[in-house]
């Protein structure tokens, strides 16, 4: 009977350890790819947040008036002109934000675009794009329209460009913070609130 208790106990005690060794291991991998995740917004959003700022602190650049260089600009999508790649030519840049991509298992990711001199549109460098938006201030810091698209007249008064930019996992993670049993979406967050360039600055 004695014998019989042992293998029981011994049976319970190697049951409990076996399932703390699966949690740590689920722990271990959880952790793993949400750091993995992680790191892949990051990287995406700074690919993206270099190529923004390379292109807007260049607007009006080999422009005869450059207080005339954005041409439209609304909440998601701006168009300037600017020499952008320096070869004596004054281009069209256009940035905006697609419709969600409705293919991928995070509903809230869309497509950035970026086009040059009606050229075709492509898709810009990082991936997972949740949020771009745009607002637009005039010398004093003000919002230079309440309402979007910004009114012809005022897109000359427009000075900064603050910028909000978010990225996102295609797929859920477990929560580092909150807990391995809940599962969210990577995310990285970027807002630029005195982006500037100085082309247009230097006329202003």
């Amino acid at each position: 009977m004695a014998v019989l208790l042992d293998l029981i106990g011994s049976s319970v005690l190697a049951a409990f350890v076996l399932l703390l060794g699966l949690r740590v291991n689920m722990s271990v991998v959880a952790s793993t790819g949400a750091a993995k995740a992680d790191l892949n917004v990051q990287e995406s959003l700074v690919d993206i947040v270099q190529t923004i700022e390379y292109d807007y602190r260049k607007i009006g650049y080999g422009v005869t008036d450059p207080k005339l260089s954005i041409v439209y600009a609304d909440s998601n999508r701006l168009r300037f002109l600017s020499d952008i790649d320096k070869n004596g030519v004054v281009d069209t840049v256009e940035w905006w934000a697609g419709a969600p991509i409705t293919t991928m298992s995070n509903p809230n990711i869309r497509a950035l675009f970026r086009r040059v001199s009606g050229s075709a549109a492509v898709s810009a460098p990082g991936l997972g794009v949740t949020q771009f938006n745009m607002a637009y201030r005039n010398v004093d810091g003000a919002l230079v329209s309440a309402t979007y698209p910004v009114p012809t007249a005022n897109l000359p008064q427009i000075w900064i460009i603050e910028t909000t930019l978010k990225v996102e996992s295609p797929y859920q993670v477990a929560d580092q913070i909150m807990g391995y049993d809940k599962m969210v979406n990577a995310a990285a967050f970027w807002r630029q609130t005195r982006l500037a360039s100085r082309n247009i600055k230097r006329h202003g």
